[in-house]
């Protein structure tokens, strides 16, 4: 028979109990490793995250080759069998296309369409697969820019400042411009729609990955600014408010995908990593006398972020009651005690771990949707709610509750190399012990 322990708040003995509840949180005390498991790490080339650029010569393509092969012993150190590996940062590309420059993430110029001398994606591939590790082709949809563009002259001059070759040079009217001055494509234009299609197809047609992956930038976390939205949305889809005007646009780009995808020979995974709080319980806002959230909403503060509302407008429990998504992968990057503290001592809880966790193992399973729980290995450190070393080891078994969890993705790879938290040597000695295969299709 299984034994549990029941977690403790942080910085005191009392059980931790779930959101605004009496309930208390218990997790089991063994870790059982499966035939098959879902072990998947982030590996984010944005900014560099985790990616180190080189130089395109003999000896600079040499050491991006050892890069690789250094990031596969890891994951293979840690009893990781999948990649979720991005490749599209930023309307750019990190493997050979014809639709997209070269991305300058990978050379030390920081030059877009530079090419570096090998296949970042291919070389990936060839490693993983002698290691029998996944590959997950990570795409960001819209995004063109990852910096502040007033900075460098202006939307104009850094669209001028991409490559020929960059859809946004191509296009700059179907680029828009954030309030913090970042660019995306215009999620309402068809063309845009089928631009993103387009690319996913021709990754499937020329490299061997398992699936394709999609976080949780979908109309950008600050808002757009677009004079012609209201012209557009008239005549798109006028009988919608706006609000659905822009979740149907996010809609119509996930079910291409899924249609293209599904007219191909070999079967590709499509899978959406979003922000955990889809929506949160109306019965909290009644609570506030507010109007708000949703009847099978999640349980968590009525303040936080709901990435079905604005700014995201991304209706994820949508895409999986449609089956147009294989896999979820929602970003539960809490711990299971998140509060904020009264000048008299007294809690608030925000959003915790187990609350939402529980939700997508609830969602997924009335959608019949595969589940790998995201889980924020980068926050563990040495102070706070997050220097608890077992915090990881207690969130692996408490997914375990849940029958229909397959498994988890790490952020970000770079975490496993550069952070000392003991968490990290604790998780593998103590939990991941043993080479798992991949979890099944449902």
């Amino acid at each position: 028979m299984r034994e549990y322990k029941i977690l403790k708040q942080y910085g005191r003995e009392d059980a931790l109990t779930f959101y605004n509840s009496k309930k208390e949180v218990k997790v089991p005390l063994n870790y059982i490793n499966k035939k098959r498991e879902h072990r998947g790490v982030w590996f984010s080339t944005v900014a560099n995250i985790d990616l180190k650029p080189t130089d395109n010569t003999k000896n600079g393509v040499k050491e991006a080759l050892n890069n690789i092969k250094d990031v596969i012993k890891t994951c293979k150190k840690y009893h990781l069998n999948t990649i979720v590996l991005q490749v599209r940062p930023t309307n750019d590309a990190l493997y050979k296309s014809k639709l997209n420059p070269w991305s300058r993430f990978l050379n030390t110029k920081k030059e877009e369409g530079l090419d570096p001398g090998y296949d970042f994606l291919q070389s990936f591939i060839d490693e993983a697969k002698k290691a029998k590790i996944d590959i997950h082709a990570w795409m960001n949809p819209y995004r063109v820019t990852n910096t502040d563009v007033s900075l460098i002259g202006g939307k104009d001059a850094y669209i001028a400042s991409l490559d020929d070759e960059n859809f946004a040079k191509k296009r700059p009217d179907l680029v828009l411009e954030t309030k913090l001055h970042h660019l995306i494509l215009d999620p309402a234009s068809v063309e845009v729609q089928d631009f993103i299609k387009d690319t996913v197809l021709e990754i499937a047609n020329n490299y061997d990955v398992t699936a394709f992956h999609i976080d949780d930038y979908f109309y950008p976390y600050d808002p757009i600014i677009d004079d012609k939205e209201e012209e557009k949305h008239q005549a798109i889809r006028p009988d919608l408010d706006l609000e659905d005007f822009r979740r149907y646009n996010v809609d119509m780009m996930i079910k291409k995908i899924h249609d293209a995808l599904a007219t191909l020979p070999k079967h590709y995974d499509f899978g959406i990593s979003p922000f955990a709080i889809f929506r949160t319980n109306s019965k909290w806002f009644k609570k506030e006398g507010k109007v708000g959230g949703w009847e099978k909403g999640s349980n968590n503060i009525t303040s936080a972020l709901q990435g079905y509302e604005a700014p995201l407008y991304s209706d994820i429990y949508k895409w999986m009651q449609e089956g147009w998504i294989d896999y979820v992968t929602p970003q539960c990057y809490w711990a299971f005690d998140n509060f904020k503290e009264n000048e008299d001592g007294s809690r608030i809880d925000i959003v915790k771990y187990a609350d939402i966790v529980k939700w997508w193992s609830e969602r997924a399973k009335e959608t019949n949707t595969k589940l790998y729980i995201g889980m924020a290995l980068y926050r563990c450190r040495d102070e706070g709610i997050w220097s608890n070393p077992l915090i990881i080891s207690d969130e692996l078994k408490y997914n375990q509750l849940y029958k229909n969890i397959l498994g988890f993705t790490m952020f970000t790879y770079s975490s496993f190399t550069t952070n000392s938290n003991k968490c990290f040597e604790l998780m593998r000695e103590n939990y991941l012990k043993t080479v798992t295969r991949n979890s099944k299709p449902i």
